[in-house]
């Protein structure tokens, strides 16, 4: 799970013409082509929204959609996940798995003997066995984004040689697909110092179809070219250039020709003016992500629970979803569920009595809580304070401004003053959500094929250091508890879907119950391409193969971008 920051909000225009009919997405639209009619070479330019500092994946830090879309291309990960959402092994770095679950789990890989490392090192049963060791939560020094699934391995040893990986668990665990994901090197996961700074502004150490060629601060792009010694299919374009531009930059760069791909915001207007460029097109997809409002547990107002679920019932998410789709013909049907979508095996609404648009109730719970208005309407007191919100959202992103002026002016009625304030959108989680300066902030959930083990540390109760500190991690509510833990513990423990699925659920219920983040609606994934790109756009639950990525004509023969 990567958090995406600013690519969802709110429009109140008249509607206009449909951008998509949901009832006709399909679960990816990537265009498809096989790679022997697409063009040998080309540059494609990919819009992104930021330029991370943390290159790691597996740090809090660099817990970004944007690390993991520039990895993609670069890093081993021994599954890839389909359309679907279903893991399989990929060839290029693994040639079979075998899985064992008595008397305990044993995985066992089998490593495609001519992978390697950019160093011309061997990828071997060592790196996996560093990972693990780093990734486990045993040595603090480390700092970690999650140890999920990781904490439960006893002991990772080679097989039958060093291109044989075994790996067994000491409490069983059902997503151990989702594991080594953008594996790193051992020399980086063996020391703390280097697995923590090793990847600050640089990415180091690669092994994929592409190779790193620069990281530009000043141009504000990440360079990758293809990289020759691959051992796999080779690569269709030369080079990938990903560009970082603010949000409302991303539209102006695709119409006037300085990108290629980017993903488009739910927003009419945008969609509206790209659909108008010149050799270009939207591919859209029904997307693993939501967009949620996050509150700060931590944040002297929203620590008392009751406060938390006023909020909840003070905001209308029909409203906010209706305002989100309207204009682009999108079901404006709000999410009930914190870890599965709708259209997701085992969804179950479990919002309740928390999920409704109810402010009289909301009123009640802050006159209970000890928050009274002087008079109505007026901003509530307690204590000589008053009950005021900070509600941070992207500078420069008009979409998510109308969002939370539109939750401001609906708290307004229950007597919660929200200030909405415009922070740099490369600095919204860095230097304030991670840190814990805000009170409220909305962005998306970016998910995948395993709903427990990707959201798991998101919801996590906090872990007390030696020095008697909470590390909440990538908890950013700062809200949690042994029960959802334990939930969450149970989902990944049962190795039968349904019975997982029912876990999942209880976690669920339990998150409503702890006033633990304000989900909105599922998203559509609408991704700008031109029209001669082919296999990559809106991968849906999947991902892509940047090696396939490339350039087409009607007669298969296009140079592509200069």
């Amino acid at each position: 799970m990567a958090l995406v920051v600013a690519l969802s909000g709110c429009d109140s225009q008249v509607p206009g013409p449909p951008l998509v009919d949901p009832a006709a997405l399909p679960s990816a639209e990537i265009n498809p082509v096989e790679r022997g009619q697409l063009a040998d070479g080309g540059t494609l330019r990919w819009g992104i929204n930021e330029l991370p500092a943390q290159w790691n994946p597996h740090h809090p830090a660099g817990n970004l959609s944007t690390v993991s879309t520039v990895l993609r291309g670069l890093l081993p990960a021994p599954f890839h996940i389909d359309e679907t959402g279903r893991a399989h092994p990929d060839p290029d770095y693994v040639t079979d798995v075998q899985v064992v679950t008595d008397p305990t789990q044993v995985v066992t890989l089998t490593l495609e003997p001519r992978a390697r490392w950019s160093t011309g090192a061997p990828i071997t049963w060592r790196d996996y066995a560093a990972m693990v060791d780093a990734l486990s939560g045993s040595d603090p020094d480390y700092q970690v984004l999650g140890e999920v699934g990781y904490s439960r391995i006893a002991d990772v040893r080679a097989g039958a040689d060093d291109h044989e990986v075994v790996i067994t668990f000491d409490e069983p665990f059902a997503d151990y697909a989702a594991l080594f994901q953008n594996l790193l090197p051992a020399d980086y996961s063996a020391d703390p110092e280097a697995f923590n700074s090793g990847y600050l502004d640089r990415i180091p150490v690669t092994a994929g179809p592409f190779a790193l060629d620069a990281i530009d601060p000043s141009a504000q792009t990440v360079t990758l070219a293809r990289d020759d010694s691959w051992w796999g299919e080779p690569a269709k374009l030369d080079r990938i250039v990903f560009r970082s531009l603010s949000p409302d930059a991303l539209d102006a760069a695709f119409l006037d020709g300085g990108i290629d791909v980017y993903a488009v915001a739910v927003d009419a207007a945008s969609y509206q003016r790209v659909k108008t460029a010149s050799g270009g097109e939207v591919r859209a997809a029904l997307a693993p992500d939501y967009r949620h409002i996050t509150l700060n547990g931590q944040s002297p107002a929203l620590s008392d629970v009751d406060v938390r679920h006023a909020v909840f019932l003070g905001i209308d998410r029909e409203a906010i979803a209706n305002s989100a789709f309207s204009a682009i013909d999108w079901p404006s049907s709000v999410l009930g569920n914190h870890f599965l979508a709708p259209n997701q095996k085992g969804y179950v609404d479990n919002s309740g009595k928390w999920g409704t648009y109810d402010p009289e109730r909301a009123a009640e719970l802050l006159d209970g809580a000890g928050w009274r208005a002087p008079e109505p309407g007026a901003v509530r007191t307690r204590q000589g304070q008053s009950l005021t919100l900070r509600f941070l959202v992207p500078q420069g992103f008009a979409p998510a401004q109308n969002e939370a002026e539109l939750v401001q002016a609906m708290l307004a009625e229950i007597g919660i003053e929200v200030r909405i304030e415009a922070v740099p959108g490369d600095q919204l989680f860095g230097g304030y959500v991670l840190p814990g300066d805000y009170d409220m902030v909305a962005f998306v959930n970016s998910g995948g094929g395993f709903p427990a083990s990707e959201f798991l540390y998101q919801w996590s109760n906090a872990v007390t250091t030696p020095d008697g500190q909470d590390k909440w991690g990538s908890n950013v509510a700062r809200i949690g508890s042994p029960e959802i833990d334990g939930a969450l513990a149970g989902a990944l423990e049962e190795l039968e879907p349904d019975a997982a699925l029912r876990r999942l659920n209880e976690a669920d219920r339990l998150l409503w119950e702890a006033g633990h983040t304000l989900p909105l609606y599922q998203r559509p994934e609408l991704v700008a391409t031109r029209t001669d790109l082919a296999n990559v756009g809106a991968s849906g639950f999947g991902g892509l193969d940047y090696a396939d990525i490339g350039y087409t004509t009607d007669d298969g023969a296009s140079a592509g971008a200069p």
